[in-house]
């Protein structure tokens, strides 16, 4: 995965809480190493943090844990673990979004996913609203390429667990 493809853009708290999940090793997972940045959900019924997947998170199947704030230490056969910022309410987060060109007004409080395309995470602007599926709201957006935006709480770990 790249690192700091997700940012946090503006926080109300004085400090971002963060939290250690355990990561399990890549030969049972099948995962990659979590950079600093990268979207982390758990994995139903193993309590494991990795990569949220793209066209996601989706309301009623995804567990957002939050963005990593560390590399994660698992190894080949053993597990490790991961820092993570929390989704708390009223943070922005920036990312770059998928089509920087069709960013407009138009886009403004849309509901949208993430795409990963290889190792990089971008926002998909292009996706069209669905207030009842999608988990990120977009917020605004600048002449940068980026997409400033919410998670959220129905997709979070502080919401109803799936």
């Amino acid at each position: 995965m790249a690192k700091n493809d997700v940012r946090i853009a503006y926080t109300p708290y004085s400090s971002m809480p963060t939290y250690t999940f355990l990561v399990n090793d890549r030969t049972t997972s099948s995962d990659t190493v979590i950079y600093p940045g990268d979207v982390c959900c758990m994995t139903e019924g193993l309590n494991y943090a990795i990569h949220l997947s793209t066209a996601k998170p989706v309301y009623g199947t995804d567990i957002v844990l939050g963005i990593a704030a560390s590399t994660s230490t698992e190894g080949v056969s053993t597990d490790g673990d991961v820092e993570i910022y929390l989704p708390l309410p009223g943070i922005i987060y920036k990312c770059k979004a998928e089509t920087p060109a069709n960013l407009a007004v138009g886009v403004l409080l849309d509901t949208v996913t993430f795409t990963l395309t290889g190792t990089t995470y971008t926002v998909n602007e292009d996706e069209g609203t669905d207030e009842n599926v999608h988990g990120l709201r977009i917020m605004g957006y600048d002449s940068a390429g980026y997409v400033y935006f919410i998670m959220k709480g129905c997709v979070t770990l502080f919401d109803d667990v799936v």
